[in-house]
C-alpha cells in the first residue's frame, strides 16, 4: 500500500468511526434533551469554533507547509504553537466576555444559552487552538496515526459519558449543566494529550523562534484569510439562524449539517493528506490534485445520490419525529456538499503554491452572497433558506476556483468531474488493495 493511500485509510477510517460515535452522541443528546438542548450543545461548540476560525492566523496550515518542506522545524514549531494558542486563546476569551457583558444579544440573539454555558464554552478556546496547531505539525510530518486515534478516542469517551449521564444519572434538560461540563472537558482532551506528547519529546516550550514565526505568518496570513472566509461561508448560517429564529431551529439545522459533515469525511480526509503530498511535489501538484478531485467526486456523487432515500425514514426513526423538519434542509445541502468537496481539493492546490493573493479572495463573493441572502430570507423561511443560500454560495465559489486554476493551465470541467475509464478501472482494482494513486 502506498504511503499516500495508507494515510488516507488511517485518516478516513478514524474519522469515520469518530463520526459514528459523534453521531451516536448526537442521537443521545437529541433524544434526551430535545431540539432546545441540542441547540445549547451546538452553541457551546460554536464559540470555540468561531474563535478558532477567527484567531488561528493560518498557523496550523503554516506548520504543515513549513514542516512538509523541512521536518527539522518540528521542535520550534511546537514551541511557537504553544504560545500562539495560549495568547490568542485568552485574547478571545476576554473579547467574547466583554461583548457578552455589555451586549449579549450581539452574540446570542434570541437563543439565550445561559451565562454558565457561555463561559464554559469560552474556557475551551485555547485548547481548540492548540489542537489545530499541533495537528498541523503531525500532518506536515505525514504522521497521521497518533492524532487520529486520539481524536477517535475522545469521541468514544464522549458517547460513553453521555450514555452514563443520561441513562444512569438520569440527566435531562432540567439539569443539563453536568452534561455540558463533560462535553467541554472532552473538547479539550485531544489538545491536552498532544501537549503532553510534544513536551515529552522536546521539553517545555521556553523558546520562541522568531524566524519560523516570520515564515509562518507570511504563509499563514494568506491561509488565515482564505480559511476565515470559507468558515464564514460554511457556518455563518448557524449564527444567523440562532439570531433570527432561535435555538430550536439551530438544533434542527445542525442535525442536517451534521449529516452533511459526515458525508464530507471522505473528501476532508483526502484533502488533509493531499496538502503535504503536493507541497513536497510541486511540479506534479496540479496533475495530482485533478486526479484526486475527479476520482473522489465520482465516489462522492454515488454516496450523495444514495443518501436521498434512507434519510426520509432514518432521521425521524433515530432522532424522533421532532427532527423530521430538518429533512428539506438536508436534501438541499446534499448537492451543496458536492461542490464544497470540490472546492476543498482545489483550495489545497493553491495552498501548495503558497496561497497567491488572488486565490485567497476566492471565498469572499460567496460569503457576501450567503450573508445577504440569509439576512433577507432566514427570518421568513428559516433553515430551508439557509440551505439554499449555502448551495448558491458553494457553487459560485467553485466557479471562481475553476477560473483561477486557468492561471496555471488550461483545464476543462471534465478534468475535474469525470474520471477516465481507465482511472475507474484502476480505482476498482486498486481499492481492493487500498491503493488508487501512486507515490
Amino acid at each position: 500500500m502506498s504511503t499516500f493511500v495508507k494515510n488516507i485509510a488511517i485518516t478516513f477510517s478514524s474519522r469515520f468511526l469518530a463520526a459514528v460515535f459523534a453521531g451516536l452522541s448526537t442521537i443521545v443528546v437529541a433524544r434526551a434533551f430535545g431540539p432546545v438542548g441540542k441547540g445549547i450543545f451546538t452553541m457551546v461548540a460554536f464559540f470555540p469554533s468561531l474563535a478558532l476560525n477567527f484567531g488561528h492566523l493560518g498557523l496550523g496550515n503554516a506548520n504543515t507547509y513549513l514542516i512538509a518542506q523541512d521536518k527539522r522545524k518540528t521542535q520550534n514549531a511546537f514551541y511557537n504553537s504553544f504560545w500562539y494558542g495560549l495568547i490568542l486563546g485568552w485574547f478571545f476569551i476576554v473579547v467574547f466576555s466583554l461583548v457578552y457583558r455589555f451586549s449579549p444579544s450581539i452574540l446570542l440573539g434570541k437563543g439565550d444559552m445561559g451565562s454558565w454555558a457561555f463561559y464554559l464554552s469560552l474556557s475551551v478556546i485555547p485548547f481548540i487552538l492548540w489542537e489545530s496547531f499541533y495537528q498541523g505539525i503531525f500532518v506536515g510530518r505525514q504522521e497521521f496515526k497518533f492524532f487520529n486515534l486520539i481524536s477517535l478516542f475522545s469521541k468514544v469517551l464522549l458517547l460513553l459519558g453521555l450514555i452514563g449521564l443520561v441513562f444512569l444519572w438520569k440527566v435531562n434538560l432540567n439539569n443539563l449543566k453536568i452534561a455540558i461540563i463533560y462535553y467541554v472537558v472532552l473538547m479539550a482532551f485531544p489538545a491536552i494529550v498532544y501537549t503532553i506528547y510534544f513536551v515529552s519529546r522536546y521539553g517545555f516550550p521556553f523558546k520562541f523562534d522568531k524566524m519560523i514565526f516570520s515564515q509562518a505568518i507570511n504563509f499563514g496570513i494568506r491561509s488565515y484569510i482564505a480559511c476565515l472566509l470559507s468558515f464564514l461561508v460554511l457556518r455563518s448560517d448557524i449564527y444567523l439562524i440562532n439570531y433570527f429564529r432561535g435555538l430550536k431551529e439551530v438544533g434542527l439545522y445542525s442535525l442536517a449539517v451534521g449529516f452533511g459533515d459526515g458525508i464530507l469525511l471522505l473528501a476532508s480526509s483526502i484533502a488533509l493528506v493531499l496538502f503535504p503530498k503536493i507541497t513536497e511535489n510541486k511540479e506534479k501538484s496540479l496533475d495530482m490534485t485533478l486526479k484526486v478531485t475527479r476520482m473522489t467526486s465520482f465516489i462522492l456523487g454515488i454516496i450523495l445520490f444514495m443518501s436521498f432515500i434512507p434519510a426520509r425514514w432514518f432521521i425521524p426513526l433515530v432522532f424522533g419525529t421532532k427532527f423530521e423538519a430538518s429533512l428539506p434542509a438536508f436534501y438541499i445541502l446534499l448537492p451543496a456538499i458536492y461542490f464544497w468537496s470540490i472546492n476543498s481539493f482545489l483550495t489545497q492546490f493553491f495552498a501548495s503554491k503558497g496561497y497567491p493573493w488572488f486565490a485567497v479572495w476566492i471565498w469572499l463573493p460567496g460569503l457576501l452572497l450567503n450573508i445577504i441572502l440569509n439576512i433577507i430570507f432566514i427570518p421568513k423561511y428559516g433553515i430551508v433558506a439557509a440551505a439554499l443560500t449555502s448551495l448558491w454560495a458553494y457553487l459560485l465559489t467553485f466557479i471562481l476556483h475553476f477560473i483561477c486554476i486557468k492561471f496555471y493551465r488550461r483545464v476543462r470541467l471534465s478534468q475535474i468531474f469525470v474520471p477516465h475509464k481507465l482511472e475507474v478501472r484502476e480505482l476498482i482494482e486498486k481499492l481492493k488493495g487500498l491503493s488508487f494513486i501512486k507515490d
